[in-house]
């Protein structure tokens, strides 16, 4: 006789597995950037609408297999969440680079930018974005002729009369070798305008980095429900075509079958990170923020994959951070859900079963 224990619980491929957790409050929309073994932590919220200016540093190579926190000096500038961050080696060192975001309480927008040298814990104010102040925009590196530049596009700014505006799709390339003069002072870095872009706008969207390549993806476009959208591109400056539209991130074609499990990809405010030479999208301000999707760049095809952070319990998280090594480890972590902050990391560990009894 033989018997069987159903489940209502679909399981995936990859598992979720419990890191050391946040040594501050728990919070959301924190900017990040990641230099060497250390993925770096600034700013962000816990929901008393005054952001921080805490900076800490997750290295994943901790003894421990479980990764450690450091706390170093506060960030300089304004307090503030929703920022971004990168990071690019110049001349043979690497600097984090952080700026934009929002300062809620003060109901101020920020287009200011900030170099963080981990040698010796300081920060230098550089040149600001040259457009409007923005929260919710995106940043990311690439290297262009054997030399690394940022980009920080998109966002929502707040600061313009026209209600269709507010939302933004523009993107900017920072030079960390040029110079800028504003009022008789010299900062260092200069931005000029990347053109070429048909994505809609969007803040809240999701970037990943594969092969010296930008996805991009997801994002919101009004302030009411449902506005998320599922236009995908990709972005590539060393191509004769920068920008490509890539297939869209939902169920809109009706004479294919890829895309019948599409509907849940649609969000705001997930993360992205790149891991095995895939890059994934999780978390988000929607129903289904849980869900974990794997992109396969050659295929141009998106496959679900273990939820976070397991199969048992699943929460959907806004605001969340992530983190790709070169190692090729990738952790996600803190966030909010609700009125819910949470503290705690978790390592994605990809092409194995999900251990639900092994996460916590």
């Amino acid at each position: 006789m033989v018997s069987c224990q159903g489940t209502s619980e679909q399981q995936f491929i990859g598992d979720w597995q419990s890191r050391t957790s946040f040594e501050l409050e728990g919070r959301s929309h924190a900017a990040t950037f990641v230099i060497g073994d250390k993925g770096y932590v600034i700013g962000g919220t816990s929901g008393n609408r005054t952001p921080y200016r805490h900076v800490l540093a997750f290295d994943h190579t901790a003894a421990s297999g479980r990764g450690s926190w450091e706390v170093l000096k506060p960030f300089p500038g304004p307090a503030r969440q929703q920022a971004v961050g990168f990071s690019l080696n110049v001349k043979g060192m690497d600097y984090g680079f952080v700026g934009t975001g929002w300062h809620q309480n003060d109901e101020k927008l920020y287009n200011d930018f900030w170099r963080y040298n981990p040698v010796d814990d300081t920060w230098e104010e550089v040149a600001p974005l040259p457009a409007y102040p923005r929260r919710g925009a995106i940043a990311f590196s690439l290297e262009v002729n054997g030399k690394e530049y940022g980009y920080v596009g998109c966002g929502w700014t707040g600061l313009t009369e026209d209600i269709n505006s507010l939302f933004l799709s523009d993107f900017y390339e920072f030079d960390p070798d040029g110079e800028t003069e504003i009022e008789g002072q010299m900062f260092m870095g200069q931005w000029t305008t990347v053109k070429g872009s048909g994505s809609n706008k969007r803040s809240g969207a999701t970037v990943f980095v594969i092969e010296n390549k930008a996805y991009i993806s997801t994002g919101e476009n009004t302030n009411s429900a449902n506005a998320t959208v599922t236009d995908f591109w990709v972005f590539d400056p060393n191509g004769t075509e920068k920008w490509k539209r890539l297939r869209a991130m939902a169920n809109l074609n009706q004479n294919e079958d890829y895309d019948d499990d599409y509907g849940p990809l649609a969000r705001s405010f997930g993360v992205g990170y790149v891991v095995e030479g895939k890059g994934h999208i999780v978390g988000g301000r929607s129903g289904n923020g849980f869900t974990n999707w794997e992109y396969d760049h050659i295929a141009d095809l998106w496959t679900q994959r273990t939820s976070f952070y397991n199969n048992s319990s699943r929460w959907s998280r806004e605001g969340m951070v992530a983190f790709s090594f070169k190692t090729g480890r990738a952790f996600v972590g803190m966030g909010k859900q609700g009125t819910g902050y949470f503290d705690e990391m978790w390592e994605f560990i990809p092409l194995i079963d999900d251990n639900v009894y092994e996460d916590l």
